[in-house]
C-alpha cells in the first residue's frame, strides 16, 4: 500500500497558482485562484445529474455539491492568507526605496502586540539581495493573519496612513474566517461559542455549516471588489512615498506588486 506522500504528483497546469505568482502580484494571483475555484464548482453544477424534467438536482448531486462547496472555502482562505503575507512581504522588501521608511517605528509597531522572535535589523540587511524574500521570512513569523483588524495593524507598520481593509471589509472577512475555523476545527458545526463571536451567526449556533450552490461564485465576485480596492489604498500611498531616484525598472515591479488583474475584468471596480 502506498504512503500518503506517494500520492503527490507534479502537474504542469495553467490552473495552478504558485508562490512565484504571489511574489510578482499578490492580488492578481489570489483573484486567479478565486476564479479557478468558481469555475470548478460551475463545472460541477453544469455536469451533475438533475431530476428528470426539472431544474432541481438529484439528492446525490446536492450532497456532493455541498461537500465540494464547503471544502473549497478553507482552500480559498488559505490563498487569501498567502495574498496578505506576500503583499506585506513585497512592501517590506521594497521599503528600501521609500523616502522616509522608519525601521525603528516599523519594529515597534510590529512588536507592540506580538513577541517577535527574529531580529528585524538583521533581516533588513538582506532586502533585495536576490536571495529568499526577507519579507516572506518576516511574514511567516508574524501572528494574526486570520484577523483583518490585526492585519490592518501589521500594515500600519509602514506608516502610510492608510488601512488595508475598511470596516465593512473586516466584517465580511471575520465571517469568512469563522466559517473556515468551524469547517477546519469543529467538523463543520458552528458551535454556540463560535456563533456568538459574529452577531449575524448567532441564530445558527450548533448547526452544521451548509452553503447555497452559488456561494463560491459570490466569494469570487465579492473578492473581485474587495481585493483591488484594498490593494489600491496601500499601493497608492506606497508608490507616492518612493524616492525620486528609483529606477524605472524597479518602479514598474513595485507597480505590478499592487496591480489586481483578472480574467473577469467586468467584476473589477473602477479605481481612480
Amino acid at each position: 500500500m502506498k504512503k500518503f506522500h506517494d500520492y503527490l504528483v507534479v502537474v504542469d497546469s495553467s490552473a495552478n497558482v504558485s508562490h512565484s505568482d504571489y511574489e510578482e502580484s499578490p492580488s492578481t494571483a489570489f483573484l486567479k485562484y478565486t476564479v479557478e475555484a468558481k469555475d470548478a464548482i460551475k463545472f460541477c453544477l453544469n455536469q451533475f445529474p438533475k431530476l428528470a424534467h426539472q431544474q432541481k438536482y438529484q439528492k446525490a448531486s446536492r450532497d456532493s455539491l455541498q461537500h465540494l462547496t464547503t471544502a473549497l472555502l478553507p482552500a480559498i482562505m488559505g490563498h487569501f492568507e498567502t495574498f496578505q503575507k506576500y503583499l506585506f512581504a513585497g512592501m517590506f522588501d521594497n521599503s528600501v526605496y521609500l523616502k522616509d521608511f522608519d525601521l525603528d517605528f516599523f519594529k515597534k509597531s510590529l512588536t507592540k502586540n506580538d513577541d517577535l522572535k527574529i531580529n528585524v535589523n538583521q533581516l533588513a540587511a538582506y532586502r533585495k539581495t536576490g536571495a529568499t524574500s526577507v519579507g516572506v521570512l518576516l511574514a511567516d513569523n508574524l501572528f494574526g493573519w486570520h484577523d483583518p483588524k490585526r492585519v490592518n495593524k501589521i500594515f500600519e507598520s509602514f506608516n502610510l496612513k492608510k488601512e488595508l481593509f475598511s470596516k465593512a471589509d473586516c466584517d465580511e472577512l471575520l465571517t469568512l474566517w469563522q466559517f473556515r475555523h468551524s469547517i477546519v476545527h469543529t467538523g463543520g458545526t458552528l458551535t454556540p461559542a463560535d456563533a456568538q463571536k459574529i452577531k449575524p451567526l448567532a441564530e445558527f449556533a450548533d448547526k452544521q455549516i451548509n452553503f447555497e450552490h452559488v456561494f463560491t461564485q459570490e466569494i469570487c465576485r465579492k473578492f473581485h471588489q474587495l481585493i483591488p480596492k484594498a490593494t489600491h489604498r496601500v499601493g497608492e500611498a506606497f508608490i507616492k512615498s518612493l524616492e525620486k531616484t528609483i529606477s524605472d525598472d524597479e518602479k514598474e515591479k513595485i507597480k505590478l506588486l499592487f496591480q489586481a488583474n483578472s480574467s473577469i475584468s467586468s467584476w473589477l471596480p473602477k479605481l481612480t
